[in-house]
């Protein structure tokens, strides 16, 4: 994990934007009731705030959970390993000793973890906080490889895991929870709602988009077109993806850059066609 990997995952972390009831769906009365039994330990309990992508990606995930009968007991427990747990245990130091010892990245890298472990202020107020198994799989879903990931939970034993791909799936969750019932939860639908919801409030470029992703977003939200057409290689053929005036714009398109993975180097081509309509032409 280098410094741009951290800053990455900071900028998730600290830009607050979301609200439960206007962004979620979800009363406040819901949110203080978790609040209020720690099943969403990293709001303050008498105070009213704006969410992260993590937060809110958390809030959706024990929204599900609730919804199909898991009760407060269990996801208080649930909510304690997914984001306490690791804060006790200093998971994030853990990460940063193995990234130390096996030397891999650059000196500056190396450097600066080094001095972060050495200060215990910045471990104990941000990566600690930060750094855990939950944001380390929301990072491979937004930056690293667009990793398909769900969140695998056994009621009965109150295990959990993050699964990164559905290649080997079936075999892993007999290894893991033989015998045993599976909610699965995929990251997929509840991401793009809320990566949809910053690719449209946001002026600004997103640094979890490649500048190809970040030169759609701009044509799609500023050059308003009535259809988007996107014609990306697959396999030495061409493939068209439609996003029109009849999908909410902002979730198809998250769901677009969440799906499909743009090879690196690509290059764009724009090209305005009548009716107010757009064609973007990716290429390697």
């Amino acid at each position: 994990m280098n410094r741009e990997e951290l800053i990455l995952i900071g900028n998730l972390i600290s830009k607050k934007y979301l609200l439960p009831k206007q962004h979620l769906d979800i009363t406040s009365r819901q949110i203080n009731y978790w609040k209020e039994r720690d099943i969403l330990p990293f709001f303050e309990k008498e105070k009213k705030g704006f969410m992260d992508i993590p937060q809110a990606l958390w809030v959706l995930i024990i929204n599900e959970l609730s919804n199909v009968g898991v009760d407060t007991v269990r996801l208080q427990k649930l909510s304690y390993d997914v984001w306490l747990k690791p804060f006790y245990e200093k998971y994030a130091d853990s990460v940063f000793e193995k990234n130390i010892a096996e030397n891999k990245l650059d000196k500056l890298d190396i450097e600066f973890l080094v001095h972060s472990l050495g200060f215990e202020p910045i471990m104990i107020t941000k990566f600690r906080k930060e750094i855990n198994y939950f944001t380390d799989a929301l990072k491979s879903c937004l930056i690293s490889n667009r990793s398909i990931v769900s969140f695998i939970y056994c009621p009965k034993t109150g295990e959990h895991s993050f699964n990164l791909s559905n290649v080997g799936l079936t075999a892993d969750l007999n290894n893991l929870y033989f015998g045993e019932t599976l909610i699965v939860i995929p990251f997929l639908p509840l991401l793009s709602k809320l990566i949809g919801i910053e690719i449209e409030k946001s002026n600004l470029d997103l640094e979890y988009l490649s500048s190809v992703e970040n030169q759609i977003r701009r044509v799609l939200f500023f050059d308003k077109p009535k259809l988007l057409e996107i014609v990306l290689p697959e396999s030495g053929k061409p493939k068209i993806y439609k996003i029109t005036e009849e999908h909410k714009k902002a979730e198809e398109l998250a769901k677009f850059f969440l799906t499909n993975k743009l090879p690196l180097g690509s290059k764009i081509m724009i090209e305005t066609r009548a009716q107010g309509n757009y064609k973007i032409t990716i290429t390697t």
